[in-house]
């Protein structure tokens, strides 16, 4: 199964592609300014980002079992 890899760009302007599960740890961590979803380019900006959280819990009634995010650096 091909993975769907997702464009980046790092704090530095250069541009990579990455996993969604990559994707989670560099939003965490603050280590890219911006990526690219199928309706365009989402701006993170440090405290106040659009995103969408899969982590709010409200569909799922069971123990909380994903890892929690890393610490920044």
């Amino acid at each position: 199964m091909k993975k769907t890899l997702i464009t980046v760009v790092y704090l530095d302007g250069t541009k990579g592609t990455v996993s969604n599960d990559v994707l989670d740890v560099l939003i965490a961590t603050e280590k890219i300014l911006r990526f690219e979803r199928s309706t365009g380019w989402v701006d993170i900006i440090r405290g106040n980002a659009k995103l969408r959280d899969y982590r709010d819990g409200r569909d799922y009634g069971g123990p909380e079992r994903r890892s929690p995010w890393p610490d920044k650096e």
